[in-house]
């Protein structure tokens, strides 16, 4: 598989697409790359996928002080020095390591999107960390049934019942169940994002920030305080599920947002 060099160890990625410019994509926590291709299909230009420490190809940190949104972040420079990307696009936990990586060094990228963002500062809603214990618990056991269930109590109320949300939970417990997943679900998501989105003001790239309705992982409120924080920013709120029901509309407003000059 091919591989960059990262802080903690190889990186993996996969390269589509040709020519300027380049485009990162950067997917959530327990998530892989094939979770962002429907991000960048209409996309211009040369995308490039990366799985995060200790996901999908990508080597995990060896001990819990490498599981940080400033390791996350560290990876993404990594992967942008490399293929030269001036554009990003992060779902969830991918978005959360955009933002770091954007309070560091706000003139980093010229366009981003982040998708799904959840809150950057404060306490996560404790029965949600709750889910992502036991998801971490179900992944760590191999338990494909339990970490199938999990999966799914993480997406929006509006698409656990979806059949195609069961299949893709069922296939995805097999591909994550024993692996390193179950520390980054243990580690990160207790944690802060940002002290403060004060860090954000000197950000120079436009920003497009997707959310969604009924979505309590990524709160409408989380994205409109990333929006606030930010000089160039404005906000997309979906009324149903991007991924799992309005597919069309996001590869409209994804493509249409980041093929612009």
């Amino acid at each position: 598989m091919p591989s960059i060099d990262g802080p903690v160890g190889p990186l993996h990625h996969v390269i589509t697409g040709t020519g300027e410019p380049v485009t990162l994509f950067v997917p959530g926590l327990a998530q892989s790359i094939a979770d962002t291709r429907p991000f960048g299909s209409a996309v211009e230009g040369t995308r490039v996928l990366v799985d995060l420490r200790g996901h999908g190809g990508s080597a995990a940190p060896k001990s819990d002080d490498g599981w940080s949104y400033a390791g996350l972040a560290d990876d993404v420079r990594a992967v942008t020095d490399q293929v030269g990307a001036t554009r990003a696009l992060g779902v969830s936990l991918g978005a959360a390591a955009l933002v770091r990586l954007l309070a560091d060094e706000p003139a980093r990228f010229d366009r981003v999107v982040l998708a799904l963002p959840g809150p950057a500062r404060g306490d996560r809603d404790a029965a949600l960390l709750a889910v992502s214990e036991e998801l971490a618990d179900a992944v760590a056991a191999n338990d494909p049934i339990a970490t199938g269930r999990g999966l799914v109590a993480l997406q929006p109320e509006a698409a656990q019942g979806r059949s195609d949300v069961r299949l893709w939970a069922r296939r995805h417990a097999a591909d994550i169940g024993g692996s390193a997943v179950s520390e980054a679900l243990r580690q990160l998501p207790g944690q802060q994002v940002l002290a403060s989105l004060d860090a954000l003001g000197n950000v120079t790239a436009s920003v497009l920030v997707l959310a969604q309705r009924g979505d309590n992982v990524h709160p409408v409120e989380a994205a409109e305080e990333l929006v606030a924080a930010l000089p160039r920013a404005r906000l997309e709120v979906s009324d149903v599920p991007w991924i799992w029901g309005g597919r069309s509309q996001l590869r409209a407003t994804v493509s249409g947002f980041l093929n612009a000059s």
